[in-house]
């Protein structure tokens, strides 16, 4: 059977290129340099280097792991819609408690923020349209980018005239940090639990926006913790929502649905009106 086709195109090709490294940590009594790694996903460029190219803003996600193991491709397939619906997706590697400790996660996100505007023009990104999403361990991750982007502190390392602010952020069942002090049942603790501070204590009136999703029936991480965040959050004026999804444990299937994803998509590009 031979047939001819003449397709409308209606969707962008998207290409993932799953080994840009951002930077290197040392580790292990000086003796190892540890590349750091990122995986974007967007859609395909023109190569050479066209100028002419459309830029696109900017999705950063940290996947969980409890601060103590993490695999940055894990949600890939996922992530790929939010490329498919006008996102540079950046998925990034963080330093896990068997190899550091905090704040050098913290440091390793600001760096790779930094390294992504250092390089807008190849990645062809917007840098002024960043927003930083994550679970579980990585909803902390993204919530804590975003509340320290004024903050210079913890920006170590290369890329220094940059800034690692974000316009905001997206966090998926979300621990409040202080985890052994509020919630002694969690099912995974960091090594230096007692280091992480209270994402609800760093909010203030420069706190950029924040959606916030959690399950009612999750055992990792109590729901708690996201309705404080957003107590804080609305008590500061700070433009939030937290969506509340019944019966969902945590990383359950209903925060993948394409719902879902509507929700957040709108949300990021509410930011940029």
């Amino acid at each position: 059977m031979r047939k001819e086709l003449e397709i409308p195109v209606k969707e962008k090709v998207i290409r993932l290129t799953s080994e840009i490294v951002y930077g290197q940590r040392i580790e292990w009594c000086s003796a190892v340099y540890h590349q750091m790694k990122m995986s974007m996903i967007a859609p395909r460029q023109h190569f050479p280097y066209d100028p002419l190219d459309e830029i696109y803003p900017v999705l950063v996600f940290f996947c969980g792991g409890g601060f103590t193991e993490m695999d940055r491709n894990v949600w890939v397939p996922e992530l790929s819609w939010y490329a498919k619906h006008g996102y540079a997706v950046i998925s990034v590697e963080y330093s896990v408690t068997a190899r550091t400790r905090f704040p050098m996660q913290l440091e390793d996100a600001k760096a790779a923020i930094r390294y992504i505007r250092a390089h807008a023009e190849e990645l062809h990104i917007d840098s002024d349209r960043i927003v930083v999403m994550g679970e579980s361990a990585g909803a902390y991750m993204s919530g804590i980018v975003a509340l320290t982007g004024n903050d210079r502190t913890h920006d170590v390392g290369d890329n220094q005239e940059y800034s690692s602010a974000v316009s905001g952020a997206v966090c998926f069942y979300c621990g409040d940090g202080g985890f052994e002090k509020i919630d002694p049942e969690i099912a995974i603790l960091p090594a230096d639990i007692e280091k992480y501070p209270l994402l609800s204590d760093l909010i203030d009136n420069d706190t950029p926006s924040m959606l916030l999703l959690h399950g009612t029936d999750d055992t990792q991480v109590a729901i708690s913790h996201s309705e404080r965040m957003y107590e804080a959050l609305q008590a500061h004026g700070i433009r939030s929502d937290l969506y509340v999804f019944k019966g969902a444990e945590h990383a359950d299937a209903p925060f993948v649905q394409t719902e879902t994803k509507e929700i957040i998509l709108n949300f990021m590009n509410s930011l940029w009106k």
